[in-house]
């Protein structure tokens, strides 16, 4: 039965190895000419100051600009400010894309957020009574929330799930932002 089976595989390797070639065949016709990308002004944002999770929901809704039309194949990413730090003299914000998990001596904890076209809402969720919390957990949060197109999404320039604001505001002709000069400095 052995003898059987070592044949079988022997056959199957050599049919197999026959299908593989190193020859390329001949170029097909070129195709036609693509649309042109989007060219700057192709996403949204939206900057929310002085967030504060409060119990016992210890969520927040940020509501769109009554001018700002939201599409239903429209993506929204949110990011929270983490940190500013002097970086060559200069002062550098640090924005984390949420859903982002810390861990504290109390167990885990997850900022995390859900969207619908008029709407962003910020939640966490953790292991323990969210209430043990400290203000630095809760309190003074700034929040960029970001709206990308469909049809931009759905393009290959996006295919990480986490996608750094810097790198997104670049892609997308983001417009430049300023943060207020106080930022409580988060867990890490």
């Amino acid at each position: 039965m052995k003898t059987i089976v070592k044949a079988l595989i022997i056959v199957m390797v050599a049919v197999l190895s026959s299908c593989i070639s190193d020859e390329v065949g001949p170029a097909g016709p070129m195709g036609p000419q693509g649309n042109d990308g989007p060219k700057g002004d192709s996403g949204f944002v939206f900057e929310f100051e002085q967030i504060n999770f409060t119990g016992p929901e210890y969520e927040v809704f940020l509501p769109f600009p009554d001018d700002f039309e939201s599409l239903s194949s429209d993506v929204a990413l949110v990011y929270l400010l983490w940190d500013v730090v002097e970086v060559d003299g200069v002062d550098t914000e640090i924005w984390r894309q949420i859903p982002q998990t810390i861990i504290t001596n109390e167990g885990m904890l997850q900022y995390n957020f859900d969207f619908s076209i008029a709407d962003v809402r910020l939640f966490m969720d953790a292991e323990f009574d969210l209430a043990l919390l400290g203000a630095i957990d809760t309190d003074d949060w700034v929040a960029r929330v970001v709206i990308v197109p469909g049809d931009f999404w759905s393009s290959a320039r996006l295919t990480s799930g986490d996608i750094q604001y810097n790198d997104l505001e670049e892609m997308l002709g983001l417009p430049e932002l300023t943060v207020p000069n106080s930022v409580i400095k988060r867990r890490q």
